[in-house]
């Protein structure tokens, strides 16, 4: 850290850019693209461990639902709306009958 910053306060929910990826089973240059197109800061390089914010992944998930990325990033969006809200996520044993 350089002289005169101050370590980055991670919030209490805040998930990494590798369980975003892991989540959405998207490439970290998908990923990249869609965080920039939501105007959210990121990590210059690499950085799989950057913590992003709720409010965050939820801009995330707008963009991914919105225009040119709707046909790539529509299931992204799901899993990581999955990921903010686990009570209405459907149970795994739901699934398997």
């Amino acid at each position: 850290m350089r002289r005169g910053q101050a370590p980055r306060e991670t919030p209490d929910e805040s998930y990494s850019k590798r369980e975003l990826m892991h989540a959405a089973k998207i490439t970290a240059g998908l990923f990249d693209s869609i965080r920039k197109a939501a105007r959210v800061r990121g990590p210059a390089h690499g950085g799989m461990d950057w913590a992003f914010s709720r409010t965050d992944v939820e801009a995330l998930i707008h963009r991914a639902r919105d225009g040119r990325f709707r046909a790539l990033a529509s299931d992204a969006a799901a899993a990581w709306e999955a990921l903010l809200n686990p009570d209405d996520a459907p149970a795994a044993d739901d699934e398997q009958g």
